[in-house]
Parts: C-alpha cells; sequence; structure tokens
C-alpha cells in the first residue's frame, strides 16, 4: 500500500514520535511510505534517518492553494492510495488535495481528547474529506463526539498506541542511577516529558518535597524540555533540592531511563495519551498518574500503579510513598504493568489494526 502521513507540526512531541514508529514500522512490513512535514523540523531530520521519503516545505493555512497544489501534486505523483492525517489544518487542505486526486482514502488521527467545534468548516472535514477517524483511546472517541452530534460515531476507529517493548525489558545498558547518586539506597522517581504546565510539574515538585519529610533518599529525575525549566530550577533552589532533583533534558534513550527509574509519575492536568506510562510499564516498574483522558485505560488503579485525582497533592504524596515504602507491592504492580503491554499495547498489535482499517477503507474505496 502507498500511504503519505501529514503533520505540520513544529515542536517535536508524543504524537510525532507516534508517527515515527508508525512510519518506520510500515515501511518494515512492505509498504511505501511518504511524509509531507515542515522544513527544518525535527520530525523531517529523524524520518529522513529512517529513510521515509519526506517532502517538505513551508505549509501556509489550513486553504492555502499552493500546499493544497503541493500535496496534490505528490498524490498523484506517487500514486497515493491512503493520506492520514495529524491535525485538524492537515485535514482540510491534504483532504482537498486528495479528494482532488480522486481514489484516495482519508483518515484523520486525533491523538488529544479535545471536542470538535460545533462549526462548518468541522462538519464539512469530518463528514465529507474524512473516510474514516482514529481515535487513539476511548476517551478521545468520547470527547470527539461531545459536541458533534452531526458525526457518525461509526466512522471512529479507536485504535491505541503501541511501543515495542523488547528494549525496555532487556538488561540496563548504563548505570544510570550510579551517574545520578553514588547512594545505592537512593528512591528514584522518574518523569519524563515536555515540561510545561499541563504535566503537572507544579504538583510533582510540591508532593516530592512533602515525600522527602519521611523518604529523606527520595531524588526525582526529570527528563525532558519546556517552558518551566527555569521555574523548576528556581523552585529546587528556594526549597533545597538542588542535588535532589535531577535535570536532564531532552533524551533520546527513554528505554534507560525507564530502566533506572523506581516508579514514574506523570501527573497531568490533561493529556493526549501518556505513552511514557506504557513505556514504563513495559519496564516492570508501577507508574502514578491522573484520572484524565486514556489515563485509567491504560492504568488499571492498585494492579499496576496508582490513580490520583488531578490538582491533588497530598493524594499524589500519599501514592509516591505506598510505592516508594512497599517494595513488594512495587514489584507485584510492575510485573502486571509489563503483562498489560503485552496484551494491549505493543507495536505489532496497533500495526496490525492500522492495516486491518487501511485495507478495508481502500477496499470500499475501490
Amino acid at each position: 500500500m502507498r500511504i503519505l502521513f501529514i503533520n505540520s507540526i513544529q515542536m517535536f512531541g508524543g504524537g510525532e514520535i507516534w508517527m515515527l514508529r508508525t512510519l518506520k514500522g510500515l515501511r518494515e512490513r512492505g509498504h511505501r511510505v511518504f511524509l509531507i512535514c515542515r522544513s527544518g523540523t525535527e520530525l523531517e531530520r529523524r524520518a529522513e534517518k529512517l529513510g521515509v521519503q519526506v517532502k517538505s516545505f513551508r505549509i501556509r493555512g489550513d486553504l492555502g492553494p499552493l500546499t493544497i497544489f503541493r500535496t496534490w501534486k505528490l498524490i498523484k505523483k506517487e500514486n497515493i492510495q491512503l493520506v492520514l492525517t495529524n491535525m485538524d489544518k492537515e485535514l482540510r487542505f491534504g483532504g482537498i488535495a486528495a479528494k482532488c486526486a480522486g481514489n484516495c482514502v482519508v483518515i484523520p488521527r486525533r491523538g488529544i481528547d479535545y471536542p470538535l467545534k460545533n462549526k462548518i468548516q468541522y462538519k464539512l472535514s469530518y463528514n465529507f474529506l474524512a473516510d474514516n477517524i482514529i481515535a487513539n483511546s476511548e476517551a478521545t472517541k468520547k470527547a470527539l463526539l461531545k459536541n458533534a452530534a452531526w458525526l457518525n460515531p461509526e466512522k471512529i476507529k479507536v485504535i491505541y498506541n503501541g511501543i515495542d517493548p523488547e528494549p525496555f525489558t532487556t538488561q540496563p545498558a548504563v548505570n544510570l542511577r550510579k551517574e545520578w547518586s553514588d547512594d545505592p539506597g537512593v528512591k528514584f522517581i522518574g518523569f519524563v516529558g515536555q515540561l510545561d504546565e499541563r504535566k503537572g510539574l507544579a504538583n510533582l515538585l510540591r508532593a516530592f518535597l512533602k515525600a522527602r519529610e519521611k523518604i529523606a533518599k527520595a531524588h526525582l529525575v526529570i527528563a525532558g524540555e519546556g517552558p518551566l525549566l527555569d521555574e523548576i530550577k528556581t523552585y529546587c533552589a528556594e526549597n533545597d533540592l538542588t542535588g535532589k532533583v535531577h535535570l536532564l533534558g531532552f533524551q533520546d534513550k527513554i528505554n534507560e531511563l525507564m530502566k533506572a527509574f523506581d516508579c514514574l509519575v506523570l501527573p497531568s492536568l490533561w493529556e493526549g495519551f501518556g505513552i511514557v506510562l506504557i513505556e514504563a510499564m513495559a519496564a516492570g516498574k508501577p507508574v502514578i498518574t491522573t484520572n484524565v483522558s486514556s489515563m485509567p485505560e491504560i492504568v488499571v488503579n492498585r494492579e499496576t500503579g496508582l490513580i490520583v485525582p488531578v490538582n491533588d497533592v497530598q493524594s499524589l504524596t500519599e501514592a509516591i510513598l505506598e510505592i516508594m515504602q512497599k517494595p513488594g507491592l512495587a514489584r507485584k504492580w510492575g510485573e502486571q504493568g509489563r503483562q498489560r503491554v503485552m496484551e494491549k499495547f505493543t507495536i505489532d498489535r496497533m500495526l496490525d489494526e492500522l492495516e486491518s482499517l487501511f485495507e478495508l477503507s481502500v477496499s470500499k474505496m475501490n
């Protein structure tokens, strides 16, 4: 099959990681995959490194004539059978280009549970340009339909994100714990993600400070970049946490990080999917997260970790303490989390479901 992915995002986050994994996986299964993205982005660099055929250019607006023409030209030239879009903007210009080219399926993927607006452009885009819709969770599907009585729920297929669990199950390649502290008794609480408001980092820092009153050897490891970096540094300096909070910046080898943590905490205020939860579970680590979006679909409370209310610092503190103070329970939850990943969240399962949807959609078009 000949499949075109479109992503106009300039930053590099969870959606782009999903797209790269999917491009790689489909390519390894024998499909011809192509990508349209903005020039000079991290997504462009990484996709080219994977050997994906990338067409990058300046993307102007939802209905930019030149953008639509360039997309249409690529679809015609490469005889694209299916276009998968990332955001509403790409659905509009990519969908129009695909429909003009003819005999091409259009499938937008929604990776965050924002409701569709009850406006004419959304009705036209999702009713007439989209042949099917992928939602990354039941929560996302529910949000899509919240304000959209005009959208047929049968068009929406839930396909969970998946990872390759194997790199998370091998022995650590490096001893990161020793790099962070020479004390073998230290407990490492991990966070991986963008350093922005939606991740609940302010609550995590407050909970960590309270938890240290009972577990003095607890350390917090934060991997990621974002606008809150300076605020985090200031908080650590003001609360005598320097040397107890490790700011690693952007990290590529997430599998090695997960193996080094004692638990992972993702206290988001709102979220897309929380794929780091799956990665930590694959590494056999218990996880703590909040009761938002798809999190309760990933984490089974008190079986693979703990789910706490949003913006509840006390509950978050208690969750950290329970996992840190009960190593046997933590190991049990970690083992059960790994099994859950193997059953529901592998890349092979995700690709199988994508292929089935793509093949069915293209066969209906023909």
